[in-house]
């Protein structure tokens, strides 16, 4: 852990980009659509009232009427935003996650969620067992799984671990935040939540277990708290912020940098952090886990890279339940882990889309790619590739077939980790 006088060294030095990151801040309006989803289908995740499998993407007729603005899946549950900020959720609720008042309502298919009417809602994310929703104020609201004395912290970071039915606001973010800052973006994991904040700091909080939250440690934190990163030299008080993306899989965590670096932490059973990490004891056993953020060596293939130029930068990057990935600006993509790439490894065909890729997700064993034409792109395994079932295994980039969408381009898209939702318009 680090000394007060180190934290506050880091402080200053946070401060200073943060004011650089809050003049490049977007404000482009989403565009909205209509809701299509494939996947797996249990806990009715997908919507469309029933459980079977999707290969390819299906109309959830409940919201064709309803233009959609932004969607985010689940492990078991997916919630959507339409374009008069209304909040809708759907699959399961046995912690509360939907945040429908009652762990015994069901949502087999969308339903509205009344107590975030009127509340400005632009962005949600689905945890394992929880939920996070963004106001345009910057205030965070969250519901579900609290903790447990078995499982730890549940991501909710109301400072206790309990149960949530309904959404309640975090006191930490908004106008009227006891950490006076407005939240940027927000990311549900496993048992773990991560805040970015306009500024560029990245909070985390919930569970603590195999490093996920970035403290130095494996403890629990029941209120969102800043990470700060260790020196990267040795006597140098050097953070890795101001941030640019940062997002929570299941076990581990990653942030991109202004640097335009990936960092990551957290528990590395499937290769998701990008690098070798050996020998962290929990619980009398040994895990492969890092508890404080650390820069991922994208490797750059010999004769790629002209003499005395610089490594190419990311662009984009995006953590999955068990895989990460990063667009660098020369178009080219790199993956890493879902128990099949142990460290960073070039995405075939990503850079023949070049410049005109402009969204990045990730899902347990999938990543898809959608360009600024409205096209998309899938790679790895199962049925969230949306593509016909022959294809459930694709080790190259395959474009989905616009026949599939009606012809219509998208302008959006989530990916859960067995489950992909888009928005088409």
């Amino acid at each position: 852990m680090w000394s007060a006088a180190a934290r506050r060294s880091l402080e200053l030095a946070v401060g200073v980009g943060r004011r650089r990151f809050s003049a490049a801040a977007s404000t482009a309006a989403p565009a909205a659509g209509t809701l299509y989803m494939c996947g797996t289908g249990e806990s009715h995740k997908l919507g469309l009232g029933e459980t079977k499998d999707r290969e390819n993407p299906t109309l959830v007729e409940a919201l064709k009427d309803t233009p959609i603005v932004h969607v985010a899946c689940g492990k078991y549950h997916s919630a959507a935003v339409s374009s008069d900020g209304d909040v809708y959720v759907w699959g399961l609720e046995s912690s509360g996650q939907l945040g429908l008042g009652s762990a015994r309502t069901k949502a087999h298919t969308p339903t509205k969620v009344e107590a975030l009417s009127g509340k400005g809602v632009t962005q949600l994310s689905c945890g394992m067992y929880h939920t996070l929703a963004l106001t345009a104020a910057g205030e965070v609201y969250s519901c579900g799984f609290g903790g447990s004395l078995l499982n730890g912290a549940g991501g909710l970071g109301h400072g206790n671990r309990t149960q949530l039915e309904a959404f309640a606001k975090l006191a930490s973010f908004g106008p009227d935040g006891t950490e006076g800052v407005a939240a940027a973006t927000v990311s549900a994991g496993g048992y773990h939540s991560v805040v970015l904040d306009r500024e560029g700091g990245v909070w985390t909080f919930g569970r603590g277990e195999w490093g996920r939250l970035g403290h130095g440690d494996a403890s629990d934190c029941l209120a969102p708290t800043r990470v700060l990163a260790p020196a990267r030299l040795e006597g140098e008080e050097s953070p890795f912020g101001p941030s640019l993306v940062a997002q929570a899989g299941e076990g581990h965590t990653g942030v991109l940098g202004v640097d335009g670096m990936a960092y990551t932490w957290g528990r590395n059973e499937h290769w998701q952090l990008g690098y070798e990490v050996v020998g962290l004891l929990n619980s009398g056993q040994s895990f492969d886990a890092q508890q404080e953020p650390q820069a991922v060596e994208i490797a750059i293939e010999i004769g790629s890279q002209e003499e005395g130029k610089p490594t190419p930068k990311a662009t984009r990057f995006a953590c999955g339940e068990s895989g990460t990935a990063a667009l660098l600006e020369d178009g080219r993509v790199f993956v890493w882990g879902m128990q099949r790439f142990f460290q960073p490894t070039l995405v075939p065909g990503a850079d023949q889309l070049g410049s005109e890729i402009v969204d990045l997700q990730v899902g347990a064993s999938h990543l898809a790619l959608r360009t600024a034409s409205g096209h998309l792109y899938t790679y790895g395994v199962g049925p969230s590739l949306a593509l016909a079932k022959l294809h459930r295994k694709q080790w190259e980039l395959a474009e989905v077939n616009a026949h599939s969408l009606d012809g219509a381009k998208v302008v959006g898209m989530a990916c859960g980790p067995y489950s992909t939702a888009l928005i088409v318009g």
